[in-house]
């Protein structure tokens, strides 16, 4: 029975394709600026049925485009990729396994049911409450709903939107949650975000690796043939060391040089893109100075200088993206490079790592015993 046959259904553009796009068609942009897969495109063919539409409705769909604008380039930006994302087409997703989707952020109740109609038992949601509240989104009657249907279970794991650090952080907690999720629904599981184009393909990646028992590189192709999206790959590997070597942090100095300027912040680091934290000045030394507490890893920031975004000619740089954006970096190692977490972590953060059957094991014990959130 459909749960939501008391439910108005709304009018205009119909699709369904094999993207299992509905609603309006869906075509997400993405380049994926150093990696390998830069001319990487979805292609997305489509039929579409004309309808009507109220004047209430298509102000409704205006406004939602020109949020999408301004959250497609807040994303671009943070991202370091060309990223493109319209909600007012609706819910669009990819089946990356036959038991494993990956999408945007269902918008109404009976997204639940179109979701329940191609047999998925587990939706998995990654967004924090600002992110819902950006686009007007009751996640309470998505939930309701979803709790009156005895075959779904709707569960969250919040991570915040555009910060690799967090990520990082968050991930044994949410492949946890995830992991026993499965475990306890089977069928189709549904993991999203809101784009489904970062947080939602990293934690679908990182289940694939630490669960499933795929080599991240194989993981990650076979994502990137299924959708185009940009996965932090850098967060998934650290956070696979921080389990088989620990969450050690290591102190860090950066500093930006000159007394000409009246603020000086850095972006990006462990606090993500869409923070900031302010540098001291030191006017004996006439620097700027920020002291910070780092987990081992790659570091990517930017200072702001007067409100001027600018990286600094005297750190790190890395190379040039494909739309030419670099930023400074900095690692933070294992004050012995020569123990044996500091090699497992060198080989776990190398260019194409893999895990052993007894790191397989190690984490699939962690992620049993991990305490389950609320």
């Amino acid at each position: 029975m459909n749960c939501l046959q008391n439910l108005p259904r709304s009018s205009g553009l119909s699709l369904r394709n094999f993207t299992g796009t509905t609603k309006k068609p869906y075509f997400p942009v993405v380049s994926l600026g150093m990696t390998k897969f830069a001319d990487q495109r979805l292609s997305i063919v489509a039929q579409v049925v004309s309808g009507s539409e109220s004047s209430t409705e298509k102000d409704e769909t205006e406004k939602d485009a020109v949020k999408s604008d301004t959250y497609s380039n807040d994303m671009t930006a943070a991202m370091g990729a060309v990223l493109t994302y319209r909600h007012e087409l609706g819910m669009n997703y990819n089946f990356i396994r036959p038991d494993l989707i990956v999408g945007s952020c269902l918008q109404t109740p009976e997204d639940v049911d179109k979701l329940r109609s191609i047999g998925v038992k587990t939706i998995f949601c990654l967004q924090q409450n600002p992110d819902l509240e950006y686009f007007g989104v009751d996640i309470g009657a998505i939930r309701e709903y979803a709790n009156k249907c005895s075959d779904i279970e709707h569960l969250r794991a919040e991570i915040r939107d555009f910060d690799a650090f967090d990520l990082r952080l968050r991930l044994p907690a949410v492949v946890s949650k995830l992991s026993k999720a499965v475990n306890r629904n089977g069928g189709v599981t549904y993991i999203h975000c809101t784009a489904g184009l970062g947080r939602a393909p990293a934690v679908a990646l990182t289940y694939m690796f630490w669960v499933q028992g795929y080599k991240l590189s194989e993981a990650f192709n076979l994502l990137m043939s299924k959708r185009s999206c940009f996965p932090k790959l850098d967060a998934i590997k650290s956070a696979t060391a921080d389990i088989l070597t620990g969450l050690k942090r290591k102190p860090a100095t950066l500093t930006w040089s000159g007394d000409d300027c009246s603020t000086v912040e850095i972006s990006g680091l462990d606090i993500g893109w869409g923070q900031r934290i302010p540098l001291e000045f030191d006017e004996e030394r006439g620097l700027w100075t920020l002291q910070r507490d780092l987990p081992e890893g790659h570091y990517e920031y930017k200072y702001i200088v007067d409100g001027v975004w600018t990286c600094s000619e005297f750190e790190p740089i890395t190379s040039p993206n494909k739309d030419g954006h670099v930023n400074n970096y900095v690692k933070v190692l294992d004050d012995n490079p020569d123990s044996i977490s500091a090699a497992v972590r060198n080989r776990i953060t190398s260019d194409d790592p893999d895990l052993t059957s007894d790191e397989r094991l190690i984490i699939r014990e962690f992620l049993e015993a991990y305490p389950d959130e609320e």
